[in-house]
């Protein structure tokens, strides 16, 4: 039975872009599942997704864990040629199968849709229909590094660039209650990037912080994991750091939210 009363609640969980920093995510689906709190819809956007089309599959949250703190670059990186970018999002496909099968959205226990970003037009591109494993690839696109996707008539990238927090598209799916999760940074570093991988990536968290301010503004819970240091975009490694922050976090959130019940 849920910790405060969830009956009349219809629960969209959203699940934010961040490349490495995308990991802690499974941190609050853990703290989620220990409160037993119902999700009725997820939607995701950029590495968020990958978190998320698992979930939704039925994945169980330890084997979730598990296979994050095995990740690493070198089963998600597949190198492309003659295309724009420098990674196929094959491996991402792969990646998605291999653990929950080649599922279309319509097979997926948790209703789900992935945010991606139109590359002619900068408009997000939801994606709610077809191959899951297809979605996610083109939800994960960075530009630049993965080559975009062909979506039916959209030729499109990361979602984060157009709804890193797609708070509005939970909304659209039919949830009137919303826990979003947000990885992008909000406090200022402890230390200035040291190489030119890290200042893009810092330079980017910054545009996509003042990009999600209103997403951030329509979620009834906000949860933030936070760091004891920094912790940069391809920073896999790191996983269990990850993973910790985002279950503190989401402890924090949800028993403020607790008491508020009392």
């Amino acid at each position: 039975m849920p910790l405060w009363p969830f009956d009349k609640k219809r629960i969209g969980l959203v699940l934010g872009g961040g490349v490495a920093r995308g990991l802690a995510h499974i941190g609050v689906l853990k703290v989620i599942e220990q409160y037993k709190i119902p999700i009725d819809y997820v939607a995701a956007a950029s590495s968020g997704s990958i978190v998320g089309a698992v979930f939704a599959a039925g994945m169980e949250v330890r084997l979730i864990e598990e296979l994050a703190l095995r990740i690493s670059w070198g089963r998600i990186l597949k190198v492309t040629f003659f295309r724009p970018g420098l990674m196929s999002g094959e491996a991402i496909e792969d990646l998605i199968i291999k653990y929950v099968g080649d599922k279309k959205f319509s097979e997926l226990k948790i209703p789900f849709a992935v945010a991606a970003t139109d590359l002619k037009t900068g408009e997000p591109v939801i994606i709610n229909w077809g191959r899951v494993a297809k979605a996610v690839a083109a939800s994960v696109a960075f530009p630049g590094l993965f080559a975009p996707e062909e979506v039916k008539q959209h030729t499109v990238v990361d979602g984060a660039i157009s709804a890193n927090l797609p708070v509005d598209l939970a909304k659209q799916m039919g949830a009137n209650f919303i826990i979003a999760s947000d990885v992008v940074p909000t406090c200022p570093v402890n230390y200035l990037p040291k190489d030119p991988f890290q200042v893009f990536g810092r330079s980017l968290d910054i545009i996509l912080h003042k990009l999600s301010l209103e997403q951030r503004k329509q979620a009834d819970i906000l949860i933030e994991p936070k760091m004891d240091e920094d912790i940069w975009h391809f920073d896999l490694h790191k996983a269990k750091k990850l993973i910790a922050a985002g279950e503190a976090a989401a402890h924090q959130s949800l028993r403020k939210l607790q008491r508020s019940y009392h």
